[in-house]
């Protein structure tokens, strides 16, 4: 029989766990992660970069260590830098982690832990993880190997001229990256992780009043010394970041609280499209069904803007529908300030000639007349765009919408700017703005505010 030595030597073990790591942690290790840390964890085997926001005391630091160990045994021949800010975080914490959890570990026969470096016995100079403060900007650099992993601990405050050396490295197959802090910064590559670059990464959010290593009366003394809506208690207890940018429209945390990972079942009484064009080589073709007026299902994305093969999708998902839920009221609503005039044309044809009676196609313009979302709203919307736009910030706000998970409308509908022009109206940043700023067009979030308009407003024209 073999001894437990021997089994975690045998390629198949290696093989299984290189893939599981979850089980790794659980068998070899002999820890416990709960939901959040097993998701990391399985993140990490499957996505390249993985990002972590979190309050504190959530076991961000134990993660991080049993994904350090897990990397160490599972491929060969392994680089695992590991930084943090300062060296009390880095060694005192982190890399002190790392100690206690290989000397409880199945497989620490392997494995040499000192201050300096955490290495395979045979192989100390090319099988190895080491603790680079991130103060230098040469700290993450020179890092060469088929299997390379960077662990960055309390990532907000790690400098982008620091991190700009992970980017280059993460361009070789076989390298990953697991990022967690606390969410302190309003700028930089970590924010920047969960907003206008989150479509690179896989993101979590740990808050500790969900996670059952916080205790609830640390959470109270944060409430008791700072509120409930400080940014201490922000940053400390929700892993969120500080208060929204003054001139960011539609805040992150209230986009994130109302999007859907599991997908939503739904018997609907009514069906909203909206059709988003594209005018660009690089901007996206987008149907946005909405059931009920509240419940968003997965957009379709097309990334052309061949209007007449636009048309014939969305008569297909009419069709669709029709068939599945029978002739309940339906509505298409199509942006036609530019290509959209020709789907908008070619929807309302075929409609009116399969005699789609349940079907109303809608001309909708975002350069149109602004106003307000309600009669009772303090302040005016200079164009239509801010109408469309203000409701679906006025739904968030209220919880009265569900969105489809996607990181890339998260990343679209958050990172719109808005100003107050000089007649007092808010004016929405204009696409070539956001272009500027090296953001795509925010188009899944301009075809759920197609969907979600009320035509009987001003900048709408129905075709009967």
């Amino acid at each position: 029989m073999l001894t437990v030595e021997e089994l975690l030597l045998q390629p198949h073990v290696l093989a299984y766990y290189a893939d599981n790591p979850i089980d790794y942690v659980k068998e070899v290790i002999g820890a416990t992660p709960d939901d959040v840390q097993a998701e990391i964890l399985d993140s990490c085997a499957n996505n390249q970069l993985t990002s972590v926001r979190s309050g504190h005391g959530t076991g961000k630091s134990a993660v991080e260590s049993w994904v350090a160990k897990w990397f160490m045994f599972s491929r060969p021949f392994p680089k695992v830098p590991c930084t943090a800010p300062t060296q009390h975080q880095l060694h005192d914490i982190l890399w002190a982690e790392l100690n206690k959890w290989n000397r409880q570990s199945a497989d620490c026969f392997l494995f040499e832990w000192t201050d300096k470096r955490f290495y395979h016995k045979a192989h100390r100079e090319e099988w190895f993880a080491v603790p680079r403060t991130a103060t230098q900007p040469d700290a993450l650099q020179g890092f060469h190997a088929d299997h390379v992993f960077y662990i960055i601990d309390e990532a907000s405050g790690v400098a982008d001229k620091i991190f700009e050396p992970v980017l280059g490295a993460l361009s070789t197959e076989g390298a990953g990256l697991l990022a967690c802090g606390n969410p302190t910064q309003l700028a930089g590559w970590f924010f920047d992780s969960h907003n206008s670059k989150r479509e690179m990464y896989s993101t979590f959010q740990i808050d500790g009043r969900n996670s059952p290593r916080v205790s609830l009366k640390y959470v109270q003394m944060i409430i008791d010394m700072f509120g409930e809506d400080s940014d201490v208690f922000r940053v400390r207890v929700a892993g969120q970041f500080p208060k929204a940018m003054p001139d960011s429209f539609i805040p992150l945390d209230w986009v994130e609280r109302n999007s859907v990972k599991v997908p939503l079942i739904i018997v609907p009484r009514s069906i909203d499209i909206g059709a988003d064009v594209a005018r660009y080589g690089d901007d996206q073709s987008v149907l946005c069904p909405v059931f009920d007026r509240r419940h968003q299902m997965e957009p379709e994305i097309y990334n052309h803007n061949n209007t007449m093969e636009l048309a014939g999708r969305t008569i297909q998902m009419l069709d669709r529908y029709t068939g599945k839920y029978g002739r309940i009221p339906m509505s298409v609503r199509v942006d036609c300030d530019g290509l959209g005039v020709g789907v908008y044309d070619r929807v309302a044809e075929v409609v009116k000639s399969q005699r789609m009676s349940h079907v109303k196609v809608y001309e909708g313009h975002f350069g149109g007349s602004g106003g307000k979302v309600s009669a009772g709203d303090p302040v005016k919307y200079a164009n239509s765009t801010g109408l469309m736009w203000g409701l679906i910030r006025e739904m968030l706000r209220q919880d009265e919408l569900t969105l489809w998970y996607n990181n890339a409308q998260i990343s679209q509908l958050t990172n719109r700017k808005y100003r107050v022009n000089s007649k007092g109206e808010i004016e929405l940043e204009r696409k070539e703005d956001m272009k500027t700023r090296s953001l795509k067009s925010p188009d899944l979030g301009d075809a759920l505010a197609l969907a979600l308009w009320q035509p009987r407003k001003v900048g709408f024209s129905m075709q009967v």
